[in-house]
């Protein structure tokens, strides 16, 4: 019977794949081994082969390692460590670093937290450097698997005792398993902790705390911290905004939570704007039916967030009907957005908009409104 180790040089995945951690250096390759100069002292031509074929078996067997471990194999991907160590020890070298990360991460998702940990020692004990992954992943497992935060801690502040400094994957793994058992203001400690160490965090280290707040209904402070988000130059993505979505449709929202109700139309009012830029147009209707479906009275900004999106969507008339025919409130931003895109199209609003406001109290503002839309569109023509 053929060894794993050479079976390993058989097995070839189906396609390239994402492992299920970003800390498992699936993104990275074996190095190709150095060429030479000619006129540098070279090993023999026989010791050279032999460590040619150590190579390429070594990097055979972490794609074969990786595959195993995607499927849950775990005892398989030891057993081949274990035999890529002995080809490895018979030509004098260890694995290399991403080799070891593979096996690390397989027995970390798998919450074999005894073995992970005798597996990294091993590796110091070969005398092998561990690199930030190789962190990352104990972090990863402390953290999300036996929620052992005070090692996961101990292991980021042993980094730099390695040469290794935390970087924003380290901390973001460290905030996602403070969030999934619910210790969020922990988790903005940690935040705070990367900024001091000038660490820049990133949409995927805030999304889990956004989410740990919407499952305890604080939108409030959800919508705060994506606000925080923008300030610190990590703007929110589609995964941040359809977990806010979610909370919102599924939290419920009753008269005497008078605050909440508050915050909620605020909440609202964020995601149909970001719907808006993404040009979502289903999403905000759906929304603001939902807002109207739970007793949460829309405010003037979130009517003129509708009205908004359907004049980006070209749907002029309807935007104008509601205002018109529909009873919608309105006031200077309404019709500054109808004017706008009205005269976008090519289409004259100004007739119907003065014989609509001659008796509005806000007439004059209207009309200013209106003088600096027509110049504009003037001296646009000119330039043409």
């Amino acid at each position: 019977m053929a060894s794993s180790a050479h079976a390993a040089a058989l097995l070839v995945p189906p396609f390239p794949s994402s492992s299920s951690s970003d800390d498992s250096d699936d993104a990275k390759t074996l190095p190709a081994p150095p060429v030479l100069d000619p006129e540098v002292a070279s090993p023999p031509p026989q010791q050279q082969l032999k460590l040619q074929r150590c190579l390429d078996l070594e990097r055979d067997c972490n794609l074969a390692m990786k595959a195993l471990a995607r499927a849950g194999d775990v005892d398989q991907v030891v057993d081949l460590f274990s035999e890529l160590m002995l080809s490895a020890a018979s030509a004098g070298a260890a694995p290399s670093v991403l080799c070891y990360n593979t096996l690390l991460n397989a027995q970390a998702e798998a919450g074999r937290a005894a073995e992970t940990r005798m597996a990294f020692d091993g590796m110091l004990a070969a005398g092998v450097a561990p690199n930030a992954s190789s962190f990352n992943i104990l972090v990863k497992l402390y953290a999300w698997r036996t929620a052992e935060f005070h090692l996961a801690y101990d292991e980021i502040h042993g980094m730099r005792r390695h040469g290794v400094v935390p970087d924003v994957a380290t901390y973001s793994t460290l905030v996602t398993g403070l969030c999934r058992v619910g210790k969020l203001d922990e988790a903005w400690g940690v935040l705070d902790w990367m900024l001091q160490e000038g660490c820049r965090p990133m949409v995927h280290t805030c999304t889990p705390i956004v989410q740990g707040y919407c499952c305890e209904g604080r939108i409030e402070e959800a919508r705060k911290l994506i606000d925080f988000m923008e300030d610190a130059g990590c703007p929110p993505n589609a995964v941040t905004y359809n977990v806010l979505i979610r909370a919102l449709s599924h939290f419920p929202f009753r008269e005497e939570h008078r605050v909440n109700q508050c915050a909620a139309v605020v909440a609202y009012n964020t995601v149909m704007i970001r719907l808006c830029d993404m040009d979502r147009w289903s999403g905000v209707l759906e929304l603001l039916a939902d807002m109207i479906k739970k007793g949460i009275s829309p405010n003037m900004r979130t009517f003129n967030i509708f009205i908004h999106s359907l004049c980006i969507r070209g749907k002029l008339s309807v935007a104008k009907n509601l205002v018109y025919n529909q009873g919608f409130p309105a006031n200077v931003v309404t019709y500054n957005t109808l004017i706008h895109w009205f005269y976008y199209h090519g289409k004259d609003l100004l007739t119907v908009l003065i014989k609509r406001l001659v008796h509005s109290e806000r007439i004059w503002n209207i009309i200013d409104a209106l003088r600096e839309v027509e110049r504009q569109a003037h001296n646009g023509q000119e330039k043409r």
